[in-house]
Parts: C-alpha cells; structure tokens; sequence
C-alpha cells in the first residue's frame, strides 16, 4: 500500500509543477487566466458563426450580392430552367451514327475550362475553326474509337434536365455551328484498319 501513496505523491508532484510550467494553476490569480481564454475563444466562434451565416440574407433580397469570400452559393440556391444549352462536339461515321467527341479534343484544360473556351468561340462566330482543329486531331491521332468518324460538327443542343437524367441523352433541339470534313493521314489509315 504504502508504494501506491509514494507514487501518488509523485504523479501529483508532476501534474502540479506542469500546470504551473503552462500557466494553469489552482490559485486564484492563476485561474482566472480560465475565464479569459474561453471568452476570447467564444468571441472568436461568434464572430466566426455569424460571418458564415451573414450571407444567408442575400437569398431575400430583391437584387442578391454574391461576392468572396462572402457568398451565399447562387450556384447552388438559384432556380433552374427545365432546360439547358450546351455547346459540344459530335463526330459522324459513314453510315451517319453518331459519336461524341470528347472536349479534350478542343482543349487541354480541364473539363468547364475548356468548355467555356468552346462556348466563347461559338459565341465569337469561330466554330468553323474550331471544327477543323478539332476534325485535324481525329484525323490524325484520334486511334481506333474514332478512326471511322468522317464528319466532325461543332453543335448546340438544348437538353432538359429530367429526360437526361432519366437517360434519354438525346437534345430536345440542336443547331449545327460548323461542320468539317476528317482528313485522314496515312498513319491514322493503318491505325483504323
């Protein structure tokens, strides 16, 4: 027994000369050090917790602010049409199937990156490039997947979100930008078949 009080007396010892060490202690001068830090550290919190939520009120107002680092996520809060207009790339194979080209073909970027670069090109009257660029590559380089594709188009379709995501892929309407003819290289010609 008597070994279990000694090493009682030392563990105290120690825990005692720690908290004095850190600041903490039993006294009263050194507890109030306490109160102190866990107000400050309330405060913080309370300002932290209303910075968050201060841009909730935004959603209420008749012309909404969104602003970093202040934002109310208009992305994620904003009505949706039933509809949605994208621009992208099909290709054609001779018997008119159609096979959808990927936007790396159009850019190296990542995938919205590259999508708003196609978009500002529509947009800016130039998918007649873009679709010979893009008609090029496939009929470069494409490999096998694409080595049957002979006619590239720069489309705009308009799809509605319920359909597509209930799989039916196909626009409720599109137009054709451009269309290109697929070049084929020699190498690209062995590659295919």
């Amino acid at each position: 027994m008597r070994e279990r009080t000694e090493g009682g007396a030392k563990v105290y010892r120690l825990v005692s000369r720690s908290t004095e060490t850190h600041g903490i202690g039993t006294s009263a001068g050194q507890s109030l050090h306490i109160p102190v830090r866990k107000a400050l550290a309330g405060l913080v919190g309370f300002l932290l917790l209303g910075a968050t939520l201060a841009p909730i009120v935004q959603n209420w107002r008749p012309t909404p602010r969104d602003s970093f680092p202040f934002s109310y996520y208009p992305m994620f809060s904003a009505k949706r049409g039933d509809t949605y207009v994208v621009n992208y790339m099909v290709g054609l194979d001779e018997q008119g199937n159609r096979h959808t080209i990927p936007f790396s073909f159009a850019g190296s970027g990542g995938h919205n990156q590259t999508r708003r670069q196609i978009d500002r090109l529509v947009r800016e009257g130039k998918a007649a490039m873009l679709c010979q660029e893009i008609a090029d590559k496939v009929g470069s380089d494409a490999g096998p997947v694409y080595s049957h594709v002979v006619i590239v188009r720069v489309v705009t379709g308009e799809f509605r979100f319920d359909d597509y995501f209930n799989g039916n892929k196909t626009p409720v309407k599109e137009r054709i930008r451009a269309t290109c003819q697929v070049a084929r290289t020699e190498q690209a010609k062995e590659v295919g078949h």
